[in-house]
């Protein structure tokens, strides 16, 4: 089975949860921008990638099966899945890209 599959899903009260008790404490792996080009480093800066995955709220959330959760936030044109790992510590931001769709469990 893929490690990027989504297992199971994760309802958003507890994705809610999750994100509020690490809500200061979310960092961005410096994997996460490396097949971008100059200019969507500009656009995709921490900051922003921060911004998205603790106020937006996602149309899907799911637990993958190498156990990173993938959130999936609506944009005009599909998708925005953005990758993340939950530590006892923090949160991880290890990377994101546009889908077109909503992963099936």
């Amino acid at each position: 089975m893929a490690e990027t599959r989504i297992i199971k899903k994760v309802e958003y009260l507890e994705f809610r949860r999750i994100i509020d008790r690490f809500k200061d404490k979310i960092k961005v792996n410096s994997h996460a921008r490396f097949r971008l080009n100059e200019m969507q480093r500009k656009v995709y800066k921490d900051e922003v990638l921060i911004e998205i995955l603790s106020t937006e709220r996602p149309a899907f959330v799911g637990v993958q099966n190498n156990r990173n959760y993938a959130a999936f936030f609506g944009k005009k044109q599909g998708y925005f899945r953005l990758v993340f790992k939950v530590t006892t510590e923090n949160i991880e931001i290890i990377t994101f890209y546009i889908t077109n769709n909503i992963p099936k469990v």
